[in-house]
């Protein structure tokens, strides 16, 4: 690999938060065609300088799962188990996983640093999320819910809802508020099993 290609990764992935898109790369390498650019990427692959996520979409091995979640879907935030932890509302989740949540179909992204699932969401129940740093973390309180919401849905998790929570470090009101806008059988169901 030429030095000047790692050089132009290194240099443009802090810009980019460490994920490159099939546009960037064209104007990063100037390549003449298609066919060029692809058979760079294959040899920045197979350096390692470079992991694909998902057609057209390619990160630095060291890139953020959450920087990758957000690139590919800037349209989600970042919930469940993955925000409980980061908050310390329960113990450790798998650190190679992002759970996140968006409007319409779930899907999931695996890729070699690690696996992305969105979790799917109707439109009224997309809200609860802070920005930083340019990506959407649900509140601990909304991340609570949600994973109270998907577990209802049937969905199993790393962690036990019942017993690894600390729900002394949730806002008990904040959480009334948000379950305003539930439908009442799953409202029935939370406080039945997990009102604070």
């Amino acid at each position: 690999m030429k030095y000047s290609d790692v050089n132009k990764i290194n240099s443009f992935a802090d810009d980019l938060g460490g994920v490159f898109t099939m546009s960037d790369l064209k104007v990063l390498f100037s390549e003449r065609t298609e066919a060029a650019l692809y058979k760079k990427l294959v040899g920045l692959i197979e350096e390692k300088l470079l992991i694909k996520i998902m057609r057209g979409l390619y990160a630095v091995p060291d890139t953020p799962l959450d920087i990758i979640c957000n690139r590919i879907n800037p349209d989600s935030y970042i919930s469940t188990g993955t925000v409980l932890a980061r908050n310390m509302i329960i113990g450790s989740v798998p650190a190679r996983k992002i759970e996140a949540v968006k409007v319409g179909r779930p899907r999931v992204y695996e890729f070699e640093t690690g696996i992305i699932e969105y979790l799917g969401i109707a439109p009224g129940l997309f809200f609860g999320f802070d920005l930083c740093d340019g990506v959407r973390y649900a509140t601990s309180e909304k991340a609570f819910i949600d994973a109270c919401y998907y577990r209802y849905k049937g969905k199993l998790f790393s962690f036990d809802l019942d017993g690894d929570i600390n729900k002394d470090a949730l806002n008990g009101e904040l959480i009334s508020e948000y379950l305003t806008k539930y439908d009442k059988r799953f409202v029935t169901f939370f406080n039945r099993l997990w009102s604070l």
